[in-house]
């Protein structure tokens, strides 16, 4: 593993359910060589604070904080 498909793949998953050792490690390893996929991950994470705020299930700032 390690293509930046499975990668994308596995930090989607990430937001539904619970990642294996082997997955986390997998992803640790990838993004410090790939921006791509470093930028795929800030652009979830984005995505899913704005969700949160849109249904009101979170404030900017507290949303916002959780993730950094």
């Amino acid at each position: 593993m390690g293509k930046c498909k499975d990668i994308t793949r596995l930090l989607s998953d990430a937001l539904d359910r619970s990642l294996s050792t082997g997955e986390w490690v997998a992803i640790r390893l990838h993004l410090p060589t790939c921006s791509g996929c470093r930028n795929y991950r800030k652009q979830i994470r984005l995505l899913r604070v704005a969700a949160q705020v849109a249904s009101g299930a979170a404030s900017v700032d507290g949303a916002a904080s959780r993730d950094e």
